[in-house]
């Protein structure tokens, strides 16, 4: 499942169109193909994390996240960065700042390229990743939507590959907000599971199915 977090502070568990398909669900991945080596990532232990910012006026600019410092580290745009500074992710705030003439739409990190995965803190947690963190804006404007996607193919429904956010009238200032990442190993890195294409009418039937089952899964949001 993915979680869409909505403007009125809920979000909405979105069942997997497999899942509904004559009471049979599509396999996403076929064995667990990447470990979790520790949950203490911090703000040097994410490099090359993809992070994209969109503006109101439809450009993007894109940036990608290396060290900083002992324990730092952040991803640098023209008038935007994000930074995080400290031993682990768990309960501390990252900084998102935004000062250009453009008003920030979206903002979307992809942590698999950085060997790096979200955790949403949902029970029971993937082996090695411990408790886990919900998204939570700690300071600052709250995105109006957030999401968490790409569930890892190692994940049991608490690890993803991108969180994104984003403001209906468009964000500037500063927002500091809590996510929780953990990292994969060196050897075995984190990888994306596999989501098969609906294929038939049957798949279109799920898709519905799917969304009527969204509204009636909601789950509070931290604040």
């Amino acid at each position: 499942m993915a979680y869409l977090n909505l403007s009125k502070g809920h979000s909405v568990a979105i069942a997997s169109v497999g899942a509904i398909l004559g009471g049979t669900a599509l396999s996403t991945s076929a064995q667990a193909q990447s470990a979790i080596s520790g949950y203490t990532t911090g703000g040097a232990d994410m490099d090359g994390m993809q992070v994209l910012v969109e503006f109101l006026d439809g450009s993007t600019e894109e940036a990608i996240w290396g060290t900083t410092a002992a324990n730092a580290g952040g991803a640098f745009g023209t008038d935007w960065d994000l930074t995080f500074s400290g031993s682990t992710t768990f309960g501390s705030p990252w900084t998102f700042n935004a000062g250009g003439a453009l008003s920030v739409s979206s903002l979307t990190i992809n942590g698999i390229p950085g060997n790096t995965a979200f955790d949403d803190g949902a029970f029971p947690s993937t082996p090695g990743s411990a408790s886990g963190w919900a998204f939570e804006t700690a300071s600052g404007q709250a995105p109006d939507s957030w999401e968490y996607s790409n569930p890892l193919d190692i994940s049991t429904g608490d690890m993803w590959g991108t969180l994104a956010m984003s403001w209906d009238n468009g964000f500037s200032g500063t927002m500091t907000f809590i996510a929780d990442t953990d990292n994969g190993t060196v050897d075995n890195p984190l990888t994306a599971a596999h989501v098969p294409e609906p294929t038939t009418v049957l798949g279109l039937v799920g898709v519905a199915a799917a969304f009527g089952m969204s509204k009636a899964r909601k789950r509070q949001q931290s604040s």
